[in-house]
């Protein structure tokens, strides 16, 4: 119970609050409204419980208000200029369960021709929630002046497609008001559509540097993203049955919980947002290099500051790769199928990756502030992003769509290695996107495809992908020697690179099966003849004739034996990797046992 000073310090704020928002109300179908309308609901909002609490009959009156304000927005169909106040009650209302009661008990008092919201008490009064988010979604989508919506279409794909550069503006909502909301429609049939509203709203949501929250997003986000994954037939689940479509708690069909006007609305909006995507799924596409630059200019602000450079040229190798594979298969117009389920997919991409944008900033302050305390909570929450990303894992490509991903990200796969993982399955996922011809999927996997390379920066700084740009960076397709120019296959190039890094390694100190020299000292070379790699090709165990063309690149010497070169240094690779993870195991395990903290595994 509020004291006197403070509870007629209430009902003077209600009182002017009340005359303001009325004053409101009266002047929408004249002019917009006011800067400071999202301000004057919340202040309403946050008043009403102190209210009931000392003045009920007062409280009644300003939740009379804040109906009437409801139903003027509901019953007017209203432009995007009123979304911001839709939003603050919306995320008043998600966070109070105390708010929804008085709302849904005042409406349920008034006339039954004045009720804005569905009588449910049962339900939780999650009803009323409900109402207002459908709302939120229909006003989004509509255009001043126009009667076919394409203007607020437009504005829907543009935000799909992750157009980075083009700014919707910073919702009212906060970001864990609109995770809040996602969690809450998930308990009801919400059509999945809307759900993809809201998720490209949190992705939107100005947030502060909570890595926490940011780390909930994103596993949600990846929940989200391989429950609708098996909608696109692309890859196979591995270890178990698909996850079902639908997960609501209550089967009820979602109609029973809005009024029949918004039930209308809704779907007439969502068969026009669907039939707009499906004749502007491919508009979004590159059709030469060109455009691959353009991609990667729009996007090159999120990748990872200090190896920008390095990594725009190994993107849009990348990219280009793609391409090239895609569309040895010609894709016909018609055979794209854009469905809610697809939409979905997209606004969880968007949402994945604006989450991990942020962690990935978190984690460059977290380095950069030199304290043990940081370094060990970066290692422990980097632990968490790799057991996310590892879900991915259980869907390998189906044989429609198996690709040598050697030859596109220029990298083997190591599936224990999340950011390897990540780019490798959304490298696949962007190859069915351009022969599907949805473009605005495609852009979404190649935010991700950046938020693996940046990843991948963060561990090593992209020396993984070093030897092949290096062995690429000359021509891509084409090796030039004296004689002729011979064009090497994807297989070869693989091949070049992995002898490039043998070389590197272990200049001067090859060993093979017999003890002898892969690679003889600087000061010997003089003595020894040398000839071609033919015979180090040959012992390859998938060794063809195509590789016929590397010889030139790769000097033997003569009579020795190579046959079990490859396999010497596949052993002593595996044996440095396992040195360096115990060593770098025990140093932090010292670490935090200075600090006087349990290392968690």
């Amino acid at each position: 119970m509020p004291d006197a000073e403070e509870l007629e310090a209430a009902r003077r704020l209600a009182s002017l609050a009340l005359a303001e928002l009325s004053r409101h109300d009266k002047s929408f179908s004249t002019s917009p409204p006011c800067a400071g309308l999202p301000a004057l609901l919340r202040h309403c909002l946050g008043l009403l419980p102190l209210l009931n609490a000392g003045d009920p009959r007062l409280a009644a009156r300003c939740c009379c208000g804040l109906l009437a304000f409801l139903g003027a927005i509901i019953s007017r169909n209203p432009s995007p200029s009123l979304l911001p106040s839709l939003e603050v009650v919306v995320e008043s209302l998600a966070f109070s369960d105390r708010l929804r009661t008085y709302l849904a008990m005042a409406d349920c008092a008034a006339p039954e021709g004045s009720r804005i919201f569905k009588a449910l008490p049962c339900q939780g009064e999650h009803h009323v929630t409900l109402e207002l988010v459908c709302c939120h979604f229909i006003s989004s989508l509509q255009d001043e002046g126009s009667l076919q919506d394409e203007g607020g279409f437009e504005v829907f794909l543009s935000a799909l497609s992750c157009s980075w550069n083009k700014s919707l503006g910073n919702p009212e909502i906060s970001f864990q008001g609109a995770l809040r909301l996602i969690h809450m429609t998930c308990l009801f049939p919400l059509p999945v559509v809307v759900q993809a509203h809201l998720l490209m709203l949190a992705s939107r949501c100005f947030s502060d540097q909570n890595l926490d929250l940011h780390l909930h997003a994103f596993e949600h986000a990846m929940d989200l993203y391989v429950r609708y994954l098996p909608a696109l037939d692309v890859f196979n689940r591995t270890n178990g049955k698909k996850i079902p479509w639908s997960s609501s708690v209550n089967q009820r069909p979602f109609s029973c919980f809005i009024k029949d006007a918004t039930d209308q609305k809704l779907r007439s909006q969502i068969a026009g947002l669907l039939s707009f995507c499906q004749l502007h799924s491919g508009d979004d596409l590159p059709t030469n290099e060109s455009d691959i630059d353009r991609l990667i200019e729009e996007n090159q602000h999120i990748l990872h500051e200090k190896f920008r450079q390095e990594s725009i040229v190994v993107l849009k190798d990348i990219l280009s790769n793609i391409m090239c594979c895609a569309n040895q298969e010609e894709v016909l117009a018609s055979d794209t199928e854009v469905s809610d389920g697809i939409i979905c997919l997209a606004a969880v991409l968007r949402l994945m990756g604006s989450s991990l944008l942020h962690i990935l900033h978190c984690f460059s302050q977290m380095r950069s502030a030199s304290d043990k305390t940081n370094v060990i909570t970066l290692c422990m929450e980097y632990n968490v992003i790799c057991k996310i990303i590892c879900l991915l894992g259980q869907h390998e490509a189906n044989e429609l769509h198996r690709y040598n991903l050697l030859d596109i990200i220029g990298m083997p796969v190591d599936r224990e290695r999340a950011s390897v993982l990540m780019l490798a399955h959304f490298a696949t996922l962007s190859i069915c996107c351009v022969r599907r011809r949805v473009g605005f999927l495609w852009k979404g996997c190649v935010v991700m495809m950046i938020m693996s390379i940046n990843l991948i920066a963060e561990e090593e700084g992209l020396g993984t992908f070093q030897l092949s740009t290096d062995v690429s960076k000359e021509s891509a397709v084409f090796c030039n020697t004296e004689e002729r120019t011979l064009e090497v296959s994807g297989r070869a190039k693989a091949l070049a690179s992995q002898y490039v890094t043998i070389h590197k390694v272990h200049k001067g100190r090859h060993v093979d099966g017999d003890g002898s020299s892969l690679g003889a000292p600087q000061k010997c070379e003089s003595s020894i003849r040398k000839v071609d790699g033919q015979a180090f090709l040959e012992c390859h165990p998938e060794y063809s004739a195509d590789w016929n063309d590397l010889t030139d690149f790769i000097e033997c010497e003569d009579g020795k034996n190579y046959s079990n070169t490859l396999i010497q240094q596949r052993k002593f690779k595996k044996f440095k990797y396992e040195k360096w993870c115990s060593t770098r195991q025990h140093n932090l395990e010292s670490t935090v046992n200075i600090l006087g903290l349990k290392w968690r595994s």
